[in-house]
Parts: structure tokens; C-alpha cells; sequence
């Protein structure tokens, strides 16, 4: 909090918990109303003549303004008119509503249970209204103000390089645009009470020189992530020993630390004793995640050396049914996370990205001038 007065500073961060507060009850009203509109037809305790008039669509048009989208805006605008800033419960609204269409197919599927809203909500807000955000030389920090609540942003070490996109962000002429972002609240239990600013920044596509007819295949293998051969030079990007060897040493150490969670010293409780199966767990995950950007990363910069317009997956979708009947490869291959991640780059340098068989890829390399990663 920018704000040197220690009394209006507590003003102001009591207000931001009761928007918090507000925007956690007004998310579970708009996801609750949702799923009762798609299901009121079941509804046998509601007289026939209401359910249909509630459940067509065409008829919640009718009303000036109204539309599925509408009902619930309305709904909460109703609850936080006055209590909240307008702004925030327009980009609530629209947070819950596509999130609830995005799950809406595993919902039914039986993959998903209805989603239910914490503390733990971020408040979102759309990019006008950071007001003011600008570079304080003397603090060293960026300063802006959140409907009129001035803020600082403390950017700590910076590996991620975020005062250079801050500061594209603010120049005029740079394509970088600061879009609809959130404040998040971060009070646990045995916790210095933090605030995060969740800055969502759009950018454009990084300009590399690529050829449009030159096609890179890539097949994922279960003996190495990805193999590769370009001409008569065979490149292996990663190697089994070198991915399973930190891996399973970790989950080596996870096992202990389970078997002997029981002599740990409890006094906080259960969060205390399972405190060290926490670390290694989050070890794991981390890992995965850092040998699967490194594989993407390495595939994609292949490509962009040899100027390939096309990325193609081979047999990927067999290589998927073949590690769903072992269940050792199951648990330590993470290949759906590696071709999101090399979805993810190719999108950033506008490399084209397909899935085929090795046939089709063949017939597709017949065409064009190929790299084989075989």
C-alpha cells in the first residue's frame, strides 16, 4: 500500500477485504444460478408453467437487456451496487460465466464437480482502471492506483524480467497492452499477509524467419522425449536416464518421508507432520515442468533454425494409448504437458503445430522440403 499514513493504509486494506469478500459470495451466486438455468427442467418441485418460461432462452430476451449473460449480472449487480466498484463484478461476471463453459463438458462427464469459490479468489478488474502507473526512481519500485487506492509494486529479484514488460507496457508505441488483470489477497495461517498484482500483459507474436513449405517431424518416444534426425544426423533431445534419474530419486525420498511422517513433531498439527511430503511432492511437479520446457524449448528452437514453418507430431495419439497400459509410464511420463508446452511456443513464433501418423507425415514430407525427426 503507497500510502504513508498508517490509518487511511488500514482504511484501505480493510475495504479490499470486503471487496474480496463480496466478489468470493457474488462468484458462487453466478455459478450456482448457472447450473440451475441449464438444469431447471429437472426441477420437479417447480410449477411446469415457471420452468418454462425460466428455461427458454428466447423468452429471457425479451426484457430490455436481458440475455443468459445478463441474468446474473443483474443478479449481482443488485447484491454489490454501491458496496463495489461497478467494474469489478462486470469482469466477475465474465470470469465465472466462461470458466463455467470451459468445465461445463467435464461437469456432465462426471470429471469435474461444480466449482465452489474461497478466499483464495483473486479480485479482477479491467486494464482502465490501473490509473497512473508509472516508474518511482527513488523507491526503485512501479506506483499506480486501483479506484483511487494507490499501490506499489515490489518486484524482488525480477528473474522473470518484469520491470522491462511493465515498462513496454507503458510506452505508447509498443505493441505490449495491459489487459483485464487481478489483486490477489495471500492471508494463510502463520503467514506475513501479502498482496499480489496478477498483471496480464498481451504481446505480439515474436517475428522469426520461417519458411512456410518447410516441415519439421517430431515423434515423441517412450525410450527418449524426443528423437531427432536431420538429414543423416541423428539428434536425441533429452535421454530416458537423464529424465527418470532426478525423477525417481525424488519419489524415492517422497516414499520415506511418508513412511516416517508419523514420528514427525506435530505441534501445529496435521500441517506440521506432512510439511516435508509437501516439499517433495512440489519438488516433482517443478521438475516435470522444468524438463518439459526444456524439450519444448530445445524442439523449438530447431525449428526456428532451420526456418520450418510446420511442427508434426507423429503417432503421437498411439504413443498416448501405448503409456495408458503401463502403469510405470503412466506415472513418470508427462507427455501431455510436453505437447502443451510445444503447443504453447509454437503459438509465440507462429510455427504451425499438427499431430499425424508416420504415414501421413511421410505423404506431408513428400511435398515439402523436410528436417525428419524420426
Amino acid at each position: 500500500m503507497d500510502e504513508p499514513d498508517k490509518a487511511v493504509s488500514k482504511e484501505h486494506i480493510h475495504t479490499i477485504y470486503k471487496w474480496r469478500d463480496f466478489v468470493r459470495k457474488a462468484a458462487n451466486v453466478i455459478v450456482t444460478h448457472k447450473f440451475v438455468q441449464d438444469n431447471v427442467k429437472d426441477f420437479i418441485y417447480i410449477k411446469d408453467e415457471i420452468k418454462e418460461k425460466f428455461y427458454v432462452k428466447d423468452i429471457l430476451k425479451e426484457g430490455k437487456g436481458m440475455s443468459e449473460q445478463n441474468t446474473t449480472y443483474r443478479l449481482i449487480s443488485e447484491m454489490m451496487k454501491g458496496k463495489v466498484p461497478s467494474d469489478i463484478y462486470a469482469c466477475l461476471n465474465n470470469d465465472i460465466a466462461n470458466t463455467y463453459k470451459e468445465t461445463k463438458k467435464d461437469l456432465y462427464a462426471g470429471k469435474a464437480s461444480l466449482r465452489s469459490y474461497k478466499n483464495t479468489i483473486p479480485i479482477p478488474f479491467s486494464a482502465k482502471a490501473i490509473a497512473n502507473l508509472r516508474w518511482n526512481d527513488a523507491d526503485k519500485q512501479f506506483c499506480f492506483s486501483l479506484f483511487g487506492i494507490p499501490f506499489a509494486v515490489a518486484l524482488g529479484a525480477d528473474r522473470s524480467n518484469n520491470k522491462v514488460i511493465i515498462e513496454r507496457c507503458l510506452d505508447n508505441d509498443s505493441p505490449y497492452k495491459i489487459c483485464s488483470s487481478k489483486l490477489q489477497i495471500d492471508d494463510r495461517k502463520n503467514r506475513k499477509k501479502k498482496m499480489f498484482l496478477l498483471l496480464c500483459v498481451s504481446f505480439p507474436q515474436e517475428e522469426v524467419k520461417l519458411q512456410e513449405g518447410k516441415t519439421l517431424l517430431a515423434s515423441l518416444s517412450m525410450d527418449v522425449p524426443i528423437q531427432a534426425q536431420i538429414g543423416k544426423e541423428t539428434i536425441n533431445i533429452g535421454t530416458k536416464e537423464e529424465y527418470l534419474h532426478r525423477r525417481t530419486q525424488i519419489q524415492a525420498a517422497l516414499r520415506r518421508v511418508q513412511t516416517n511422517a508419523k514420528f514427525n513433531v506435530g505441534g501445529k498439527g496435521r500441517k506440521r507432520k506432512l510439511q516435508p511430503i509437501e516439499h517433495f511432492q512440489k519438488a516433482e511437479k517443478n521438475y516435470v515442468d522444468t524438463k518439459a520446457h526444456e524439450y519444448s524449448r530445445r524442439l523449438v528452437d530447431l525449428a526456428i533454425k532451420h526456418e520450418c514453418g510446420t511442427i508434426v507430431l507423429c503417432d503421437h495419439k498411439n504413443l498416448s494409448e501405448e503409456i495408458k497400459g503401463d502403469e510405470f509410464l503412466l506415472r513418470n511420463w508427462s507427455y501431455h504437458g510436453l505437447v502443451e508446452k510445444i503447443r504453447y511456443k509454437c503459438n509465440r513464433y507462429g510455427i504451425s503445430l499438427s499431430t499425424e501418423t508416420t504415414e501421413e507425415a511421410a505423404d506431408t514430407a513428400a511435398d515439402t522440403e523436410e528436417i525428419s525427426i524420426l
